[in-house]
């Protein structure tokens, strides 16, 4: 039987990965402080909440199981300059380099979106220098429908400079939360890129790159609504838990004290409603009925009945405004 080489490579570079990283195996020491750096976009900002989204709820976790990390980047890092109000309810604030709206080419390049400036990634690692990168992004591409056949290629170029800046940082990338039923076609978007994702990650493998993907897709799925807030676009607090969990797994190699999903809220019975021609109709005459009852009050004219009803198309249904 012939195997293609791109198949024998590919076979190669996932065995290294379950070889160098076993299930249950720690990437953190406990005892040992790691500089982390959570990378993206407003998902990693923590929009929504004004408590830092998942990296809160990861730095608690992590430091109660014994694990030290100090949080890097230019977003809250405590100088006035740098506060987002996603982040005002933090004490301390953890800084990141979240941004909302940001594409893949904007972490790759730099930009200034929504009054935030991001320099170029390559200069940002070499200012904080990281020893881990937490990374999230390319939401806001299938959002903006931004040249979605070159995505991967754009992620897979970010990567590449990532390590070609620090080829001895540890990277952790994400796949894409899940994006609400009302954006049609957009889950298929993500559900395409998320899958290319792994194959990314066994070809860096194969370099002796320090690369593990991150399923954060599943891990918002198994929530109640997908984990997903009102806007069904950024996580609820029960969602940002569930991406704070995901990484936690792949950071200790253990399960997080994740709480069990929210139950549903029982659905609420739909009431008839009135057409707007009825509507209208309606008001005239319990107007006229006030008018009239007041008069007779007035007047001391006879008691007439002040309940009315205007019938529609289904019979037997009456409707008090």
């Amino acid at each position: 039987m012939k195997y293609s080489l791109n198949r024998i490579i590919a076979a190669i570079a996932l065995a290294c990965i379950c070889l160098s990283h076993p299930a249950n195996a720690a990437i953190l020491t406990k005892g040992k402080n790691v500089k982390v750096m959570p990378v993206g976009d407003s998902i990693t900002l923590g929009k929504v909440l004004k408590t830092g989204g998942y990296r809160s709820v990861l730095y608690d976790w992590l430091t109660a199981a014994g694990y030290t990390i100090t949080y890097v980047g230019k977003e809250d890092d405590g100088k006035p300059e740098n506060a987002t109000i996603n982040s005002s309810k933090m004490t301390p604030p953890f800084p990141h380099e979240g941004y909302g709206s940001f594409r893949i080419d904007n972490i790759q390049d730099g930009a200034t979106i929504e009054k935030r400036t991001a320099p170029p990634i390559k200069t940002t690692l070499e200012t904080y220098k990281p020893d881990l990168v937490l990374l999230m992004i390319g939401t806001n591409d299938i959002l903006q429908n931004w040249a979605l056949d070159q995505a991967n290629e754009r992620l897979e170029k970010l990567v590449e400079t990532i390590f070609a800046t620090d080829p001895k940082i540890t990277l952790l990338v994400a796949s894409l939360p899940p994006i609400g039923r009302e954006r049609v076609g957009k889950e298929a978007l993500v559900a395409s890129y998320n899958a290319a994702i792994p194959g990314m990650a066994a070809k860096q493998k194969a370099l002796h790159h320090e690369i593990y993907f991150v399923d954060v897709h599943a891990a918002l799925a198994a929530r109640t609504r997908n984990g997903l807030g009102g806007d069904v676009l950024h996580p609820s607090s029960d969602g940002y838990q569930a991406i704070a969990a995901a990484w936690y797994h792949e950071l200790t190699g253990e399960t997080a004290p994740l709480p069990p999903p929210l139950p549903l809220p029982p659905v609420a019975k739909s009431q008839p409603r009135l057409r707007p021609l009825q509507h209208r109709l309606q008001c005239i005459l319990n107007l006229t009925i006030w008018s009239f009852e007041t008069a007779r009050l007035s007047l001391k004219l006879p008691h007439t009945n002040s309940y009315s009803k205007i019938a529609d198309d289904s019979p037997g249904e009456e409707h008090i405004l």
